[in-house]
Protein backbone atom coordinates (compact mmCIF):
# COMPACT_ATOMS: atom_id res chain seq x y z
CA UNK A 1 0.00 0.00 0.00
CA UNK A 2 3.08 2.31 0.73
CA UNK A 3 3.84 1.69 -3.03
CA UNK A 4 1.88 4.66 -4.82
CA UNK A 5 3.86 6.87 -2.45
CA UNK A 6 7.34 5.71 -3.43
CA UNK A 7 7.17 8.49 -6.75
CA UNK A 8 7.29 12.32 -5.75
CA UNK A 9 3.67 13.23 -5.04
CA UNK A 10 3.26 16.27 -7.63
CA UNK A 11 5.54 17.16 -10.31
CA UNK A 12 7.92 19.99 -9.82
CA UNK A 13 6.43 23.29 -10.74
CA UNK A 14 9.91 25.48 -10.63
CA UNK A 15 11.63 25.92 -13.80
CA UNK A 16 13.23 23.03 -15.68
CA UNK A 17 16.85 22.32 -15.86
CA UNK A 18 17.06 21.66 -19.34
CA UNK A 19 15.56 21.51 -22.68
CA UNK A 20 12.89 18.35 -23.13
CA UNK A 21 14.03 17.80 -26.48
CA UNK A 22 17.05 18.41 -28.83
CA UNK A 23 16.50 20.98 -31.40
CA UNK A 24 13.18 22.31 -29.66
CA UNK A 25 12.21 25.68 -29.26
CA UNK A 26 13.38 25.67 -25.36
CA UNK A 27 16.71 24.58 -25.65
CA UNK A 28 19.26 22.51 -27.82
CA UNK A 29 21.32 18.99 -27.06
CA UNK A 30 25.16 20.00 -27.74
CA UNK A 31 27.94 17.66 -27.66
CA UNK A 32 25.82 15.75 -25.25
CA UNK A 33 25.62 18.76 -22.99
CA UNK A 34 22.12 19.96 -21.79
CA UNK A 35 21.51 24.04 -22.65
CA UNK A 36 19.49 25.23 -20.55
CA UNK A 37 15.71 26.53 -22.02
CA UNK A 38 14.31 29.71 -22.39
CA UNK A 39 10.73 29.75 -21.30
CA UNK A 40 8.86 32.03 -23.02
CA UNK A 41 7.94 35.15 -20.88
CA UNK A 42 4.62 37.59 -21.61
CA UNK A 43 5.41 40.83 -22.62
CA UNK A 44 4.11 42.04 -19.37
CA UNK A 45 6.71 40.55 -17.97
CA UNK A 46 9.77 41.12 -19.57
CA UNK A 47 13.16 43.03 -18.09
CA UNK A 48 14.00 44.28 -21.96
CA UNK A 49 11.09 45.90 -22.43
CA UNK A 50 13.22 49.35 -23.18
CA UNK A 51 15.06 46.98 -25.92
CA UNK A 52 11.89 45.80 -27.26
CA UNK A 53 10.54 48.87 -28.05
CA UNK A 54 13.93 49.85 -30.02
CA UNK A 55 13.55 46.84 -31.98
CA UNK A 56 10.16 47.58 -32.87
CA UNK A 57 10.76 51.05 -33.74
CA UNK A 58 13.54 50.53 -35.76
CA UNK A 59 11.45 48.00 -37.62
CA UNK A 60 8.37 50.33 -38.36
CA UNK A 61 11.21 52.92 -39.79
CA UNK A 62 12.13 50.48 -41.98
CA UNK A 63 8.55 49.29 -42.86
CA UNK A 64 7.85 53.31 -42.78
CA UNK A 65 10.73 54.49 -45.07
CA UNK A 66 10.56 51.63 -47.71
CA UNK A 67 7.18 52.08 -48.21
CA UNK A 68 7.19 55.85 -48.84
CA UNK A 69 9.79 55.92 -51.45
CA UNK A 70 7.79 52.41 -53.17
CA UNK A 71 4.87 55.59 -53.16
CA UNK A 72 7.39 57.87 -55.22
CA UNK A 73 8.95 55.22 -57.12
CA UNK A 74 6.52 52.55 -58.40
CA UNK A 75 3.01 54.65 -57.23
CA UNK A 76 2.03 52.29 -54.60
CA UNK A 77 2.85 50.80 -51.09
CA UNK A 78 4.36 47.14 -50.97
CA UNK A 79 4.10 46.63 -47.40
CA UNK A 80 0.58 46.15 -46.29
CA UNK A 81 -2.45 44.52 -48.26
CA UNK A 82 -5.43 45.95 -47.43
CA UNK A 83 -5.76 48.72 -49.29
CA UNK A 84 -4.16 47.08 -52.13
CA UNK A 85 -6.93 44.25 -51.85
CA UNK A 86 -9.58 47.15 -51.90
CA UNK A 87 -7.46 48.37 -54.91
CA UNK A 88 -7.36 45.30 -56.93
CA UNK A 89 -11.19 45.00 -56.60
CA UNK A 90 -11.77 48.66 -57.99
CA UNK A 91 -8.92 47.62 -60.89
CA UNK A 92 -11.03 44.23 -61.50
CA UNK A 93 -13.90 46.16 -62.16
CA UNK A 94 -12.64 48.73 -64.55
CA UNK A 95 -10.74 46.49 -66.35
CA UNK A 96 -7.32 48.13 -65.52
CA UNK A 97 -4.22 45.94 -66.20
CA UNK A 98 -2.75 47.56 -62.61
CA UNK A 99 -4.69 45.16 -61.21
CA UNK A 100 -2.11 42.21 -61.83
CA UNK A 101 0.39 44.28 -60.27
CA UNK A 102 -1.81 44.83 -57.21
CA UNK A 103 -2.63 41.17 -57.02
CA UNK A 104 0.99 40.19 -57.36
CA UNK A 105 1.91 42.64 -54.62
CA UNK A 106 -0.83 41.13 -52.20
CA UNK A 107 0.43 37.50 -53.08
CA UNK A 108 4.27 37.86 -52.42
CA UNK A 109 3.38 39.22 -49.28
CA UNK A 110 1.74 36.23 -48.29
CA UNK A 111 4.50 34.08 -49.80
CA UNK A 112 6.68 36.29 -47.64
CA UNK A 113 4.65 34.96 -44.29
CA UNK A 114 4.91 31.23 -45.45
CA UNK A 115 8.63 31.59 -46.20
CA UNK A 116 8.54 32.69 -42.58
CA UNK A 117 7.10 29.91 -41.30
CA UNK A 118 8.66 27.33 -42.95
CA UNK A 119 12.32 28.40 -42.39
CA UNK A 120 12.14 28.05 -38.45
CA UNK A 121 14.55 29.54 -36.64
CA UNK A 122 16.09 31.29 -39.49
CA UNK A 123 13.22 33.31 -39.18
CA UNK A 124 13.01 34.12 -35.64
CA UNK A 125 11.35 36.61 -33.82
CA UNK A 126 13.12 35.98 -30.71
CA UNK A 127 16.80 35.95 -32.41
CA UNK A 128 17.48 39.39 -32.09
CA UNK A 129 16.72 39.56 -28.44
CA UNK A 130 19.16 36.45 -27.77
CA UNK A 131 22.42 37.13 -29.70
CA UNK A 132 21.30 35.44 -32.56
CA UNK A 133 21.81 36.48 -35.86
CA UNK A 134 18.43 36.54 -38.18
CA UNK A 135 19.52 34.93 -42.24
CA UNK A 136 15.56 35.45 -42.80
CA UNK A 137 15.98 39.01 -41.92
CA UNK A 138 19.19 39.07 -43.90
CA UNK A 139 17.56 37.64 -46.71
CA UNK A 140 14.46 40.25 -46.45
CA UNK A 141 17.41 43.13 -47.19
CA UNK A 142 18.77 41.69 -50.07
CA UNK A 143 15.44 41.17 -51.58
CA UNK A 144 15.07 44.83 -51.34
CA UNK A 145 18.24 45.32 -52.63
CA UNK A 146 17.71 43.34 -55.42
CA UNK A 147 14.00 45.12 -56.28
CA UNK A 148 16.03 48.51 -56.36
CA UNK A 149 18.30 46.84 -59.63
CA UNK A 150 14.78 45.60 -60.74
CA UNK A 151 13.63 48.89 -60.95
CA UNK A 152 16.56 50.70 -62.44
CA UNK A 153 16.46 48.27 -64.96
CA UNK A 154 13.01 49.67 -66.09
CA UNK A 155 11.12 46.65 -64.54
CA UNK A 156 8.68 47.92 -61.75
CA UNK A 157 6.61 45.60 -61.59
CA UNK A 158 9.42 43.05 -60.78
CA UNK A 159 10.46 45.59 -58.23
CA UNK A 160 7.04 45.46 -56.36
CA UNK A 161 6.94 42.02 -55.93
CA UNK A 162 10.44 41.32 -54.71
CA UNK A 163 9.72 44.06 -52.43
CA UNK A 164 6.55 42.84 -51.12
CA UNK A 165 8.21 39.23 -50.47
CA UNK A 166 10.61 41.26 -48.48
CA UNK A 167 8.29 42.95 -46.40
CA UNK A 168 6.05 39.94 -45.91
CA UNK A 169 9.35 38.08 -44.49
CA UNK A 170 10.16 40.82 -41.72
CA UNK A 171 6.09 41.07 -41.14
CA UNK A 172 6.35 37.72 -40.36
CA UNK A 173 9.77 37.56 -38.24
CA UNK A 174 8.35 40.14 -36.02
CA UNK A 175 5.14 38.66 -35.84
CA UNK A 176 7.05 35.40 -34.61
CA UNK A 177 7.84 37.07 -31.25
CA UNK A 178 7.15 35.08 -28.42
CA UNK A 179 6.22 38.10 -26.04
CA UNK A 180 3.71 39.29 -28.39
CA UNK A 181 3.35 40.10 -32.26
CA UNK A 182 5.42 43.14 -33.85
CA UNK A 183 4.26 43.51 -37.16
CA UNK A 184 6.63 45.60 -38.78
CA UNK A 185 4.33 46.64 -41.46
CA UNK A 186 1.45 47.25 -40.50
CA UNK A 187 -0.11 49.10 -37.03
CA UNK A 188 -4.15 48.20 -38.07
CA UNK A 189 -3.88 45.31 -35.40
CA UNK A 190 -2.01 46.55 -32.76
CA UNK A 191 -4.12 49.90 -32.74
CA UNK A 192 -7.13 47.93 -32.36
CA UNK A 193 -5.62 45.84 -29.40
CA UNK A 194 -4.39 48.92 -27.81
CA UNK A 195 -7.75 51.04 -27.72
CA UNK A 196 -9.05 47.80 -26.34
CA UNK A 197 -6.88 47.44 -23.36
CA UNK A 198 -7.86 51.39 -22.85
CA UNK A 199 -11.40 50.88 -23.15
CA UNK A 200 -10.92 48.27 -20.86
CA UNK A 201 -9.17 50.06 -17.92
CA UNK A 202 -11.61 52.69 -18.58
CA UNK A 203 -14.20 50.11 -16.96
CA UNK A 204 -11.62 49.05 -14.13
CA UNK A 205 -11.35 52.37 -13.27
CA UNK A 206 -14.79 53.35 -12.94
CA UNK A 207 -15.07 50.00 -11.07
CA UNK A 208 -12.63 50.36 -8.60
CA UNK A 209 -10.78 47.45 -10.00
CA UNK A 210 -7.14 47.21 -10.91
CA UNK A 211 -6.32 48.37 -14.86
CA UNK A 212 -4.98 45.66 -17.22
CA UNK A 213 -0.94 46.42 -18.01
CA UNK A 214 -0.60 48.84 -20.47
CA UNK A 215 2.58 47.49 -22.00
CA UNK A 216 0.49 46.91 -25.62
CA UNK A 217 -0.77 50.29 -25.44
CA UNK A 218 2.90 51.50 -25.42
CA UNK A 219 4.23 49.18 -27.78
CA UNK A 220 1.46 50.06 -30.58
CA UNK A 221 2.61 54.10 -30.00
CA UNK A 222 6.18 53.12 -30.65
CA UNK A 223 5.51 51.53 -33.70
CA UNK A 224 2.86 53.96 -34.75
CA UNK A 225 5.38 56.48 -34.52
CA UNK A 226 8.03 54.52 -36.77
CA UNK A 227 6.08 54.21 -39.20
CA UNK A 228 5.40 57.98 -38.85
CA UNK A 229 9.13 58.74 -39.17
CA UNK A 230 10.04 56.66 -41.76
CA UNK A 231 7.20 57.83 -43.49
CA UNK A 232 8.76 61.17 -42.56
CA UNK A 233 11.94 60.60 -43.92
CA UNK A 234 11.14 58.79 -46.92
CA UNK A 235 9.52 62.30 -47.81
CA UNK A 236 12.42 64.21 -47.19
CA UNK A 237 15.20 61.86 -48.72
CA UNK A 238 13.40 61.46 -52.16
CA UNK A 239 12.83 65.15 -52.38
CA UNK A 240 16.76 65.93 -51.55
CA UNK A 241 17.98 63.03 -53.62
CA UNK A 242 15.49 61.31 -55.64
CA UNK A 243 15.82 62.34 -58.89
CA UNK A 244 19.52 61.45 -58.80
CA UNK A 245 19.23 58.01 -56.98
CA UNK A 246 15.68 56.79 -57.72
CA UNK A 247 15.09 53.48 -56.65
CA UNK A 248 18.61 53.00 -55.16
CA UNK A 249 17.28 55.05 -52.25
CA UNK A 250 15.74 51.69 -50.50
CA UNK A 251 18.94 50.80 -49.86
CA UNK A 252 18.84 52.89 -46.76
CA UNK A 253 16.33 50.76 -45.17
CA UNK A 254 17.86 47.52 -46.98
CA UNK A 255 21.44 48.59 -45.09
CA UNK A 256 19.27 49.49 -41.82
CA UNK A 257 17.45 45.69 -41.96
CA UNK A 258 20.96 44.18 -42.67
CA UNK A 259 21.74 46.07 -39.28
CA UNK A 260 18.94 44.68 -37.37
CA UNK A 261 20.33 40.92 -38.82
CA UNK A 262 23.44 40.81 -37.81
CA UNK A 263 25.11 43.89 -35.78
CA UNK A 264 22.21 44.62 -33.52
CA UNK A 265 21.71 41.01 -32.01
CA UNK A 266 25.10 41.30 -30.58
CA UNK A 267 24.62 44.72 -29.54
CA UNK A 268 21.75 43.98 -27.04
CA UNK A 269 22.10 40.41 -26.24
CA UNK A 270 22.37 39.00 -22.58
CA UNK A 271 25.20 38.53 -20.86
CA UNK A 272 26.19 35.09 -20.82
CA UNK A 273 25.48 33.23 -17.82
CA UNK A 274 28.50 31.77 -16.06
CA UNK A 275 29.07 27.64 -16.67
CA UNK A 276 29.65 27.33 -12.72
CA UNK A 277 26.34 29.40 -12.36
CA UNK A 278 24.64 27.11 -14.05
CA UNK A 279 25.89 23.78 -13.01
CA UNK A 280 25.31 25.47 -9.10
CA UNK A 281 21.23 25.67 -10.06
CA UNK A 282 21.18 22.27 -11.94
CA UNK A 283 22.39 20.78 -8.45
CA UNK A 284 19.70 23.11 -6.35
CA UNK A 285 17.38 21.69 -9.04
CA UNK A 286 17.99 18.26 -8.03
CA UNK A 287 18.21 18.91 -4.20
CA UNK A 288 14.58 20.18 -4.14
CA UNK A 289 13.56 17.33 -6.09
CA UNK A 290 15.05 14.76 -3.76
CA UNK A 291 13.61 17.06 -0.65
CA UNK A 292 9.97 16.63 -2.38
CA UNK A 293 10.58 12.94 -2.73
CA UNK A 294 11.23 12.66 1.20
CA UNK A 295 8.54 15.07 2.06
CA UNK A 296 6.06 12.94 0.35
CA UNK A 297 7.80 9.65 2.04
CA UNK A 298 7.61 11.70 5.18
CA UNK A 299 3.85 12.55 5.15
CA UNK A 300 2.81 8.98 3.81
CA UNK A 301 4.45 7.38 6.88
CA UNK A 302 2.50 9.53 9.35
CA UNK A 303 -1.14 8.36 7.63
CA UNK A 304 -2.72 5.33 8.54
CA UNK A 305 -3.77 2.70 5.80
CA UNK A 306 -7.12 4.56 5.00
CA UNK A 307 -5.02 7.64 4.30
CA UNK A 308 -1.94 5.95 2.31
CA UNK A 309 -4.39 4.74 0.12
CA UNK A 310 -6.19 8.27 -0.40
CA UNK A 311 -2.63 9.36 -0.82
CA UNK A 312 -2.39 7.10 -4.31
CA UNK A 313 -5.12 7.74 -5.24
CA UNK A 314 -4.34 11.77 -5.49
CA UNK A 315 -1.03 10.70 -6.88
CA UNK A 316 -2.37 8.95 -9.75
CA UNK A 317 -4.80 11.80 -10.11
Amino acid sequence: QAAPCSAPARPSTGPRSHASAPGGRGGRMSEGKAVVARPKVPLDKRPDFGKILGVAGLYTTIAGLLNGIAVYEVGTPVGYTSGPCVNAGRFLAAGDPVARNILGICTMFYVGGIFAGITGDACDGDAVFEGRMSPGMLFSSFLLALGAYAKRQNRPWLACQLWSLSQGILNGISSRFSAAPIRATHTAGGQTDAAMTLGNAWIALTQGKPTPPMRKVILNIVCCFGMIFGGFGAHKIHAKWGKQYGAWLTLIPAAMQAFAATALPAMIAPAAEDPEDEKKKHELLKHIAAAEVSDTLWQCSRLGEDGLHRAGVLHRR
